[in-house]
């Protein structure tokens, strides 16, 4: 069974840009969000570009660098993209 990457779906593409968007919003270069988490800024970039997937540690850490506890704004962009605002009753 040939089955398209994950890295390349719609969703998971237009998320990663959204995280994009918010960095530039911040005022962050991707150097200084790579040395806050422990990357380099090719990486960041790769994740930027949809080149290289980010992993949940990588992903943890960079809602904090974008301060998710105190922007609405990311917390309901994080909430829609895994699907949290819906109700499991």
């Amino acid at each position: 069974m040939n089955r398209a990457k994950t890295i390349y779906n719609k969703e998971y593409c237009d998320f990663i840009q959204s995280l994009c968007a918010e960095r530039k919003r911040l005022g962050l270069s991707q150097l200084e969000v790579a040395s806050q988490i422990g990357m380099t800024q090719s990486e960041i970039s790769k994740i930027e570009s949809c080149e290289r997937r980010i992993d949940i540690n990588e992903f943890r850490l960079l809602l904090t660098v974008y301060r998710v506890q105190h922007n609405e704004k990311l917390r309901h962009l994080v909430n829609n993209f895994l699907e949290l605002n819906t109700n499991y009753e």
